[in-house]
């Protein structure tokens, strides 16, 4: 029954969570970190993360692992019981926002329960997942399909949720988790908004955050192995850590301390979120320097906490360095598809697939044409702004929110009313820096929504502190914010096209299958090709969306050795969605 499913969802949503939490205390609370079970929640994340990317590199991603986490997790809710019961009972004892997180957390359980009709997904997500499940990290699978060149550490984030009675079903699990982790900022924030009580920037900052929440939660592609999807949730979270680190508040105190363990949250967040999704790096690596340098002069007048900034250096490190050698194992280049910084071993990636991949990137993100055509020059400005002008939740929406709240802050100075900037402007700057980089490189919605809606909801926060004063106005800007939502989520489509494929589930849904046919290369590796389309889904190892006949085995009969090519035909396996 379709109850059961959403049950047994929201169950192992919480069993994740549990784990996270209980890691997340581990590391926080011997840092001698003041935190909440949300700061513990995403730092635990990042720092299964970090594991299993080094597990990796040693085994495949198996029960051993998850057993590892389970255990680290039971340690850490055993030292810290007293601790997270006690912030637990806090929280619980708010019912208004305890009925509405469980409402929006109840709706994206019904919509992980529908078919998973993520395009990715069955060109290379789950044949990612299934490499990463069976082997250890293999050289040169940017060879055999390169999109899983990208390394996004997503796919072993599912991979650790591939065990058990979940096997084969981890993309019901991850996407909708994160946004529903997303929703326990979002929603708290906005009763506060509403119920007129002192509001901090930072609260509406995560109120605005609502729309693209919820949209992302009505109509977005959670149910599969989306690599769009988490960076930009994991991104903004982390701005939403930075913003209250960066607040104008007291530099002494408890509240000091909270400031201090946001931005090293903040920090790690950011460098998971660059391992999640290459193209999220320059937004994540200014967003990690703004938190930096603020970590820095909060510490300094506490001789005791200086160490931190070298701590959460070291574990940005942890979560990176590893996710840079995972790449050159992949394809021989630390930041494929750029050939920099290559290094001369046999499974290398040709630089003239690496090059035409990141062509038809950009390309296909200007206008989406199967071409490379809009690789280069400016031809393809018109038609991307008159496609873009129909993005209202991905596009229109944060644009006018960024635009009208930048006027009314630039009016207000002019008239003398806006004091000293805040210091959580800063977070403009990887914001601003970050939109630039997605404009040049791949102006695509998928790709850019991190820095739009950063961008929209520090300028509409920015508004928000000066003009929304009484609690009338605070209203009437959430009853705006949720009519913007509804009229972005395209309410005439958004029920036959995203909910009601989920009504009439009665079990869990496993991956379509593919019809597959063997072809031999002329090294004699036996590849397995879709008979039909490209999309492999979760079919026999080595499967590819395309043959290639340059394709071999670096040692005859072994794939846990990995592939290397011959002399690869730009064309192969290049196709994306």
């Amino acid at each position: 029954m379709l109850a059961l499913v959403i049950l047994s969802i929201l169950f192992t949503w919480l069993v994740i969570a549990a784990v996270c939490i209980g890691i997340g205390t581990l590391l926080l609370r011997s840092c001698r970190l003041a935190c909440s079970p949300l700061d513990a929640l995403w730092s635990g994340v990042a720092v299964i993360c970090a594991i299993l990317q080094v597990y990796h590199f040693f085994r495949p991603i198996d029960l051993a692992v998850v057993l590892l986490l389970f255990a680290l997790a039971l340690a850490g809710w055993f030292w810290n019981r007293a601790f997270l019961f006690q912030r637990l009972a806090i929280a619980g004892s708010q019912p208004l926002n305890i009925f509405l997180f469980f409402v929006a957390v109840a709706v994206l359980a019904f919509r992980a329960a529908g078919p998973c009709g993520h395009y990715d997904t069955g060109l290379y997500g789950a044949t990612a997942i299934r490499w990463f499940i069976t082997y250890p990290l293999a050289p040169g699978l940017g060879n055999l399909i390169s999109q899983i060149g990208f390394n996004s550490s997503v796919f072993l984030w599912m991979a650790a949720l591939e065990q058990g009675p979940w096997r084969g079903l981890s993309h019901h699990l991850f996407g909708g988790f994160l946004l529903a982790a997303m929703f326990a900022s979002v929603v708290p924030a906005a009763v506060r908004v509403w119920s007129g009580r002192a509001v901090s920037a930072a609260d509406w900052f995560q109120t605005i955050l609502f729309i693209p929440a919820a949209i992302w939660g009505a109509t977005g592609k959670f149910v599969g192995a989306n690599t769009d999807l988490p960076p930009s949730v994991v991104c903004l979270v982390a701005v939403m850590m930075a913003f209250r680190g960066l607040e104008n508040k007291t530099q002494e105190g408890d509240e000091a301390n909270v400031r201090v363990t946001s931005l090293v949250v903040a920090m790690t967040l950011f460098s998971l979120a660059v391992t999640f999704k290459i193209s999220s790096a320059v937004f994540g690596l200014l967003g990690w320097i703004v938190a930096l340098v603020k970590l820095w002069s909060l510490s300094r007048s506490a001789p005791q906490r200086k160490w931190l900034v070298s701590g959460a250096i070291l574990l940005s490190g942890a979560i990176v360095v590893p996710w840079i050698g995972r790449g050159l194992i992949l394809t021989g280049y630390p930041l494929f598809p750029s050939t920099a910084l290559s290094i001369p071993v046999d499974w290398r990636t040709s630089p003239a697939i690496a090059q035409f991949l990141d062509d038809f990137v950009r390309s296909f993100a200007r206008v989406q044409e199967i071409s490379t055509a809009y690789a280069h020059g400016w031809s393809w400005l018109k038609p991307w702004f008159r496609f873009m002008m129909l993005e209202r939740e991905g596009f229109v929406i944060p644009l006018l929110l960024a635009l009208g709240g930048g006027v009314v802050a630039i009016f207000r100075r002019w008239r003398g009313k806006e004091e000293a900037a805040p210091q959580w402007l800063w977070l403009l700057v990887p914001s601003l820096a970050g939109l630039l980089f997605w404009f040049l490189r791949a102006p695509s919605v998928r790709f850019g929504g991190l820095a739009l809606w950063s961008t929209a909801a520090t300028l509409g926060a920015l508004a928000a502190v000066g003009l929304l004063e009484n609690v009338a106005r605070k209203r009437a800007a959430i009853f705006g914010l949720v009519l913007l939502t509804g009229w972005a989520a395209h309410p005439r489509l958004v029920w036959g096209s995203n909910f009601r494929p989920s009504i009439g589930v009665r079990t869990f849904l496993r991956l379509p299958e593919a019809r597959v046919a063997p072809h031999r290369t002329v090294s004699g590796l036996i590849l397995f090709v879709p008979e039909k389309g490209n999309q492999c889904w979760d079919g026999p190892l080595p499967c590819v969306p395309e043959f290639n006949n340059a394709l071999r085995l670096r040692k005859s009969g072994e794939l846990r050795r990995g592939f290397a090519s011959w002399e690869p035909p730009i064309e192969s396996n290049a196709t994306t969605r």
